[in-house]
C-alpha cells in the first residue's frame, strides 16, 4: 500500500544521509524504518489528552534491533 507523508526538512535530510550511504531511494529508507518499528516488539504508541484540547503522543521505539538482508537482486530492483 502506498502511504504519502509530508515530513520536516531536518528529518529529511536526516534520512538523506542514510539514503545516500545505502545507495538506495529515500522511500526505500524509510519504508524500512516503518516497518521494522512495526514489526518488532517492544515499539508502543502511547497517547492522551493535553489541556485545552490537545493530545499528547509519545513514541516508544522497539528494545530489539531490526535486521534487513537485501539480496543482490533485490538490490538491482531497489538502484536509483
Amino acid at each position: 500500500m502506498k502511504v504519502e507523508v509530508d515530513l520536516d526538512e531536518d528529518v529529511v535530510n536526516a534520512l538523506k544521509v542514510h539514503s545516500d550511504l545505502l545507495e538506495m531511494p529515500l522511500e526505500t529508507v524509510c519504508k524500512f524504518i516503518l516497518e521494522e518499528y512495526s514489526r518488532n516488539k517492544g515499539g508502543y504508541i502511547f497517547y492522551g489528552t493535553a489541556p485545552k484540547g490537545g493530545k499528547i503522543v509519545l513514541i516508544q521505539w522497539p528494545y530489539i534491533t531490526g535486521q534487513i538482508i537485501l539480496s543482490a537482486e533485490e538490490l538491482e530492483k531497489l538502484a536509483r
